[in-house]
C-alpha cells in the first residue's frame, strides 16, 4: 500500500509534488468517484464520459494540463466525501477526495486552469468576528 507523504512538507508545493503522483498512480480512472459525486448534475457534466473525466485527475495531480471537464469537476468539488466510499482503490490507500483536492490545487497553482479565489473582504470579516470574541485587552493586543 502506498503511504501518503507527511503533511508537514516544507511547502504546500512540495507536498503537491510528492503526494499528487502517488495518488495518481493508484487511480485506475474507473469513474466511480465521478458517478457518486452529487455536484455532477448541477455543473452539467452528467453526460460526460466518467473514465475520461477521472483520467484527467491523474494528469492534474502530476501537474499536467487536464481536460476541461475534469477542471470543471474539481473546481466545483463540495467535499461531500461520497467519492471516498465509491472508490474501489481505497483499500490500496487512495483517498479519492484528496486526489480531487490535489488536482484542484494543481489546476490553480501549476497549470493555471482554475482562477484562485480572491476575497478582499476576508480580513475585515475576520476582524469583525474577532471583536465579538476577544476581550478589550485582547483586541488592543491583536487588532
Amino acid at each position: 500500500m502506498t503511504r501518503m507523504p507527511d503533511a508537514t512538507a516544507p511547502t504546500s508545493q512540495a507536498y503537491l509534488a510528492a503526494a499528487g503522483p502517488e495518488f495518481a498512480a493508484l487511480c485506475t480512472a474507473c469513474g466511480k468517484c465521478f458517478d457518486a459525486c452529487p455536484l455532477v448534475d448541477s455543473i452539467g457534466l452528467r453526460g460526460a464520459d466518467a473514465t475520461a473525466v477521472t483520467g484527467g485527475l491523474a494528469q492534474l495531480a502530476r501537474g499536467e494540463t487536464g481536460p476541461d471537464a475534469t477542471v470543471a469537476w474539481v473546481g466545483a468539488c463540495g467535499k461531500s466525501g461520497l467519492c471516498i466510499a465509491a472508490c474501489p482503490q481505497r483499500d490500496r490507500g487512495l483517498n479519492a477526495m484528496m486526489l480531487v483536492r490535489i488536482a484542484r490545487q494543481q489546476a490553480i497553482v501549476t497549470t493555471k486552469q482554475l482562477a484562485a479565489k480572491h476575497d478582499p473582504a476576508a480580513f475585515p470579516r475576520v476582524k469583525t468576528f474577532a471583536r465579538l470574541q476577544l476581550t478589550d485587552e485582547e483586541q488592543k493586543t491583536w487588532l
